[in-house]
């Protein structure tokens, strides 16, 4: 099977003026609020290569030749490096919906909303198109402040609040529950089945995140008594306690719970590397593995940041984290 890709420049298929030159392309998938990153070298041996602009728009899609290539999304161009002998022209290039007003620092209270309504005002003035899981988007939330804080952030801080993933792909600001793969269009996402004689290693981590906390706990102020009192999640013999008071106990439950759920899913670790490339495989995807020892054969795992490589072949590094 021999890799194959497809890419334009603001629009005009540059493809075939790159297919002898390349040298790699690596392409990063992230899975929560970091950009989505491609990197293209090329040989320059003869000088005829033409330096991308700053700020160029590349689309990109990668795969094998005879099979439908997989379009992962619109990058803009953000550095360019020539370097040799040998000549290379290198184009490193981020997320295009990474861009603009994401990155700048708000000042914004929100009153009385639910959370799919604080999500969906964040999309609008960034013109993305929501894409939110419904149970979530339905929660009611009080209160809750931005301050000296850019929309990026924000949307960390109510991924890390409610257990979710925040994540932003090819133009949709995407809301999803944590372990509970779904796609952009809120359908579950078919598993990825991985055999270990498809890979050429694994890295395989059990380690205690927990410590000897046995729950987690967030504190709460209530008004009614002029008092800070604690939503546990878990046990309480030995709590882990979050730093931040929340403005009520539905919000502080809320946040207990989701950081329970991330030390419980951060127990299992993997990363394989894939000695044949699978373009399809994306951050959030169910995983199912098979061939190794019954720890890892028997967990149900999801993926988080995917690496792409395209160069004398193609290959696929994932990493997951045990959700069960």
């Amino acid at each position: 099977m021999k890799p194959a890709f497809a890419i334009s420049a603001d629009g005009i298929d540059v493809t075939r003026r790159l297919n002898d030159r390349l040298v790699s392309l690596r392409l990063t998938d992230k899975p929560a609020m970091e950009a989505d990153e491609v990197e293209i070298a090329v040989t320059d041996t003869d000088g005829k290569v033409i330096l991308p602009r700053r700020g160029a728009i590349l689309r990109v899609a990668i795969g094998w030749d005879g099979s439908p290539l997989v379009d992962k999304g619109s990058f803009t161009v953000d550095e360019v490096t020539h370097s040799g002998p040998p000549d290379v022209v290198t184009i490193r290039a981020r997320a295009a919906s990474f861009q603009g007003p994401l990155k700048e620092q708000r000042e914004e209270a929100y009153d009385g909303l639910t959370l799919g309504d604080i999500l969906t005002t964040i999309a609008g003035r960034n013109s993305l198109t929501p894409a939110l899981e419904a149970g979530l988007a339905a929660i009611p939330v009080e209160h809750i402040d931005q301050t000296n804080e850019s929309d990026a952030n924000f949307l960390t801080r109510l991924g890390q609040d409610y257990d979710a993933v925040a994540t932003i792909k090819d133009g949709h600001l995407v809301f999803i529950p944590a372990g509970h793969p779904l796609t952009v269009g809120g359908r579950a996402l078919p598993p990825v089945v991985i055999r270990r004689n498809a890979t050429d290693r694994h890295d395989f981590t059990i380690a205690d995140r927990q410590g000897s906390h046995t729950g987690v706990g967030a504190n709460w102020r209530n008004l009614d008594t002029a008092t800070t009192e604690v939503a546990v999640a878990g046990d309480d013999a030995s709590l882990k306690t979050l730093k931040r008071v929340y403005p009520t106990e539905r919000e502080a439950q809320a946040a207990a719970k989701a950081e329970m759920g991330r030390l419980n899913r951060g127990q299992h670790e993997i990363r394989l590397t894939l000695s044949v490339g699978r373009p399809e495989v994306i951050p959030n995807a169910p995983l199912v593995l098979t061939g190794w020892r019954p720890e890892i054969d028997g967990h149900k795992w999801v993926a988080g940041e995917i690496t792409h490589t395209i160069d004398s072949g193609f290959t696929t590094d994932v990493s997951a984290q045990a959700v069960d």
